[in-house]
């Protein structure tokens, strides 16, 4: 059986790349390494968006564990367009209800989901969990594959951070949101 542990980054000063962590964040990020450790989930492998704010949520855990943090470009949040976004929430609102919507010099949310899931191919393992910190659109749209009732309006009421756990089990997938 295959353990995946999703977060979604902690809080954070911006949406910039070298955006880092807030003081929340920070203490987030330390109580979720905490959290990791009283309940027994036992990341060998931590891969993250290379996003500053993904990278530091992850950093106390893999220093306690010294454990390297690989970043890979394909756990960015998806890229909507190659220009400013006036609608955001509609937009991403679209790329729920039509997976092959996209903006002109931007991804779709297939495409997008296709990137985040050649990861979880590429790096998990069986009965060696596999820890990920992304972003929240791309997060959703991994768990709307996995559970099709996590839809837009559960995007909408993410937090940061949101820890999700996932056991894959052949064809059985598990979804569980613990944090």
């Amino acid at each position: 059986m295959k353990q995946l542990i999703l977060i979604r980054h902690c809080h954070a000063e911006g949406k910039h790349k070298d955006s880092p962590l807030t003081n929340l964040g920070v203490n987030q990020a330390r109580r979720l390494a905490e959290y990791l450790e009283t309940e027994g989930l036992k990341p060998e492998k931590l891969v993250s968006s290379p996003y500053m704010r993904a990278v530091e949520t992850v950093r106390p855990y893999a220093r306690q564990h010294h454990l390297e943090v690989i970043k890979d470009t394909r756990l960015q949040e998806q890229v909507l367009s190659d220009q400013p976004v006036d609608d955001y929430i509609g937009v991403v609102q679209a790329s729920f209800n039509d997976p092959d919507y996209k903006l002109p010099g931007g991804e779709s949310a297939k495409d997008a989901l296709c990137r985040f899931k050649q990861v979880i191919d590429e790096y998990s393992e069986e009965n060696a969990p596999l820890l990920v910190v992304t972003h929240g659109h791309l997060l959703a749209l991994y768990l709307n594959e996995i559970n099709p009732d996590f839809d837009f309006k559960d995007w909408q009421v993410l937090k940061n951070p949101d820890v999700f756990i996932i056991h894959i089990d052949g064809d059985h997938q598990e979804l569980k949101h613990v944090w």
